[in-house]
Order: structure tokens, then C-alpha cells, then sequence
């Protein structure tokens, strides 16, 4: 079962204790939480690759996850100075742009996904990212940045297309 945000938002603390302990999750090495404004819980993550990632000189990465009360998200990837990212959000902000708010919920993380799900999108968006300033090339089907005509963005592959008919929502 997932570990619901609205846990992680009573007890951050916990959640970092659980993600640290999860089989249901991958490549957690560090975990903290603490309480913030607004209620909002700020998980501090140590992410590290996959083992063949890792082989190749993956590093890992550090993250700071920001759950909102409103349950919206924002992760905020710590020591990149001098990395470049594509799917980063503009200053002031600055996180990282996990997904179009507006395709298909299939295609997209939602809280009821749980805490697990939501690391796992981030820990996958940190590889993507790392794999693009290497060679150049995003690693799966690429969402473009900005906002498109009728609200989403054309799904172009066949196997994307059938995942998404797979987990509609």
C-alpha cells in the first residue's frame, strides 16, 4: 500500500524513516524530514542510480522534496550548481518540471500515488537528467515545455499511446 502524502505531511520524520526502510522503493541512501511553513513537510533524499548507472559514473543525487498542504510538490535538486537540466522550471523557482499538469492523469504522478511513487518520478527524472547532459538526448518521450493547443501534449509513440490506454484513470 502506498504511504500516503497526508502521513507525510503529520510526520516527516517518519516518512524519511520509511522511505529509508521501504522494499517498495529503490536507491533511497539518505533520508531526513522535518516540518515547514504552512504545514509542509521537506524531505532531504540521497538518491542513488541504478547499479549499471552507477558502473557507468551515475552520481547521486541530492533532493530536497517540498509537500505542500494542498498536497502540490516541488523538488528542488541541492548541489547543482554548474549542471545544466532540461526540464527545469524558470527562476525564481527553480524546481524540477516532473510532468505537464495537463496530460492524461495515466501519464502523470497524483497524490494518491503515494510518497513511494513520487521519489521513484523523481529519482527517474534525476537519471534522465544526468543521461541528457551526457548525450544529448532525453532517455523516453520528451514533453515539450510551454503550453500546447488543447491543453496536453500529443502522446507520438505507439507504446506510450498503449500505456496510457493500459492506465487510464
Amino acid at each position: 500500500m502506498a504511504y500516503p502524502l497526508s502521513r507525510a505531511l503529520a510526520d516527516p520524520a517518519a516518512a524519511a524513516r520509511h522511505l529509508l526502510s521501504s522494499e517498495d522503493i529503490f536507491g533511497v541512501q539518505q533520508a531526513s524530514g522535518r516540518a515547514g511553513p504552512g504545514g509542509a513537510a521537506i524531505l532531504e533524499l540521497t538518491l542513488h542510480p541504478l547499479p549499471a548507472l552507477h558502473h557507468d559514473g551515475y552520481p547521486d543525487e541530492r533532493v530536497r522534496l517540498i509537500v505542500r498542504a494542498d498536497l502540490t510538490v516541488h523538488a528542488f535538486p541541492l548541489a547543482s550548481a554548474g549542471r545544466r537540466f532540461k526540464h527545469r522550471n524558470p527562476a525564481p523557482v527553480r524546481d524540477l518540471c516532473l510532468q505537464y499538469p495537463h496530460d492524461d492523469p495515466a501519464l502523470r504522478w497524483i497524490p494518491d500515488d503515494g510518497l513511494e511513487a513520487l521519489i521513484t518520478l523523481v529519482h527517474r527524472h534525476l537519471m534522465y537528467e544526468e543521461a541528457w547532459r551526457r548525450t544529448g538526448v532525453w532517455p523516453a518521450e520528451d514533453a515539450p515545455h510551454g503550453e500546447p493547443p488543447g491543453d496536453a501534449h500529443p502522446v507520438r509513440s505507439l507504446a506510450l499511446q498503449h500505456e496510457a490506454r493500459r492506465w487510464a484513470r
